[in-house]
């Protein structure tokens, strides 16, 4: 396999925040008395924190700002992030990646506050020189834009392209961009991946590094 550039999603990708998004997003919804349906988080698996509480307040209570449920959701990400560590394998993948030579990125639906807050527990910004989040873009994913950048600003080609994502619409979103797509079985299983339309989907870095370079 001919892989010469490697787009890497974060949230369950490189650190281990899904979970503590969801936490996070969860608590303010509860802590305002908002009633919302058991599957309404993990469908927005890997979709910026807007459109969740857009949807939130068009759908099931109107009663709060969008601003101040995204303030509130930041202000227990911000208590809560010490929690986070990096996706088992990380760490020996991004040193052979380096190591090679091979143009990198993270690209991620989480904001530019986001990111200054995890990089004060995990700083990721040693690992990626480039990095596209939320306000790059105006569409997220599951549209193709926020891939499309990370190709443009590491020059890389579609054909030689592997998006590393665990979410559904990170999937879709990389499937759009005309890249390769391996799923990562850290926030969802297997066959929802696949159908998502991984091209394949492993459970860990180490079998990530046998696929494309045989160790």
């Amino acid at each position: 396999m001919t892989i010469k550039t490697i787009l890497f999603d974060f949230d369950g990708v490189v650190v281990n925040t899904e979970n503590l998004h969801l936490r996070a997003l969860g608590e303010v919804l509860t802590n305002h008395g908002i009633n919302y349906p058991d599957d309404l988080l993990q469908n927005f698996v890997g979709k910026n924190d807007a459109l969740l509480y857009q949807y939130v307040i068009d759908n099931l209570d109107d009663s709060y700002e969008l601003d101040y449920l995204l303030n509130e959701k930041n202000k227990i990400f911000d208590k809560i992030v010490k929690e986070l560590k990096p996706i088992d394998g990380f760490f020996d993948f991004i040193d052979s990646v380096i190591r090679k030579k091979i143009p990198h990125a993270v690209v991620t639906s989480s904001s530019k506050e986001t990111l200054k807050m995890i990089s004060d527990f995990f700083p990721f910004q040693n690992y990626f020189d480039v990095v596209v989040c939320e306000e790059d873009t105006t569409r997220h994913k599951p549209y193709p834009e926020p891939y499309l950048l990370g190709l443009k600003r590491t020059g890389g080609d579609k054909e030689t392209t592997l998006i590393i994502e665990d979410s559904v619409n990170g999937i879709k979103a990389g499937k759009s961009a005309e890249c390769i797509v391996f799923g990562l079985t850290t926030s969802l299983p297997r066959n929802i991946l696949l159908n998502a339309g991984a091209d394949k989907v492993f459970d860990s870095y180490n079998e990530i590094s046998k696929a494309i370079w045989g160790k």
